[in-house]
């Protein structure tokens, strides 16, 4: 019988870990450091994606993110107004897509269209580039530039400048799979992207040099990995009473 209540407590935990990314819909805030960038350079400008530790809200310096408190990340950037540099922190609310409508748009993300629903598609299309940039090989040889020119693709959906500078054959691969993107998201509704998070940051305003916004893919929360460390320490707790038992 105490066996069993151990494990049920434990399928307890370890349920609550599975559900933790849905607290992403409640828009909580947490801390982002921007650790360094694993993308190349195209144009002299660093692609996705970036590395970021993710911990919970109030750190605010680069020596406050410990591996008790922060897990890493990967993310990727949909925001080419605002530059940031490894070791900057910021405050941001983790949004996912799935949680989003036409209608709270407008409040929870960084950039705004004249529309709803031509917001709605921008973020869907920037959301199906991301996916996209994620499964690329970022290590492509010379001349096989698409993770690059894919991520110039995402900061053309927000900034029609973003492609000022490029040499004709990337900015044509950057339109192309801009067009691309467009193309498959039609018919498409934010709640087919719930694999994809936002990271907004709390002065979400383009040029306000706060920081940038940010997706990632599959990116479990901070409240995930603290539950799951959590079960990991309770099925550690029952195999010692179960030994200290057995040793009696």
């Amino acid at each position: 019988m105490r066996k069993n209540r151990n494990l049920t407590v434990l399928g307890w935990l370890l349920t609550g870990a599975c559900l933790a990314p849905l607290a992403a819909h409640a828009n909580p805030v947490v801390s982002m450091e921007l650790t360094g960038f694993s993308g190349a350079s195209l144009n002299g400008v660093y692609t996705d994606p970036y590395n970021a530790q993710i911990g919970p809200a109030g750190l605010t310096s680069a020596s406050q993110f410990t591996s008790m408190n922060s897990a890493p990340a990967t993310i990727y950037c949909d925001d080419f107004y605002d530059d940031v540099s490894a070791g900057q922190v910021w405050q941001a609310t983790v949004t996912n897509m799935s949680a989003l409508s036409t209608t709270s748009l407008n409040t929870t993300v960084m950039f705004h269209d004249m529309t709803p629903a031509q917001q709605a598609a921008d973020y869907m299309a920037a959301a199906w580039l991301v996916e996209q940039i994620a499964a690329q090989n970022q290590s492509l040889p010379a001349g096989q530039l698409t993770a690059e020119q894919e991520s110039y693709a995402l900061w053309y959906v927000f900034d029609s400048a973003a492609l000022t500078g490029l040499s004709s054959t990337d900015y044509n691969a950057a339109v192309t799979d801009y067009d691309d993107a467009v193309a498959a998201v039609a018919g498409d509704t934010l709640g087919d992207f719930s694999k994809v998070n936002i990271y907004t940051p709390l002065d979400a305003t383009p040029g306000s040099a706060s920081s940038q916004e940010y997706f990632s893919v599959d990116a479990p929360e901070p409240g995930t990995l603290g539950l799951m460390a959590v079960g990991l320490a309770g099925l550690g707790w029952m195999a010692r009473r179960r030994r200290q038992s057995q040793s009696v």
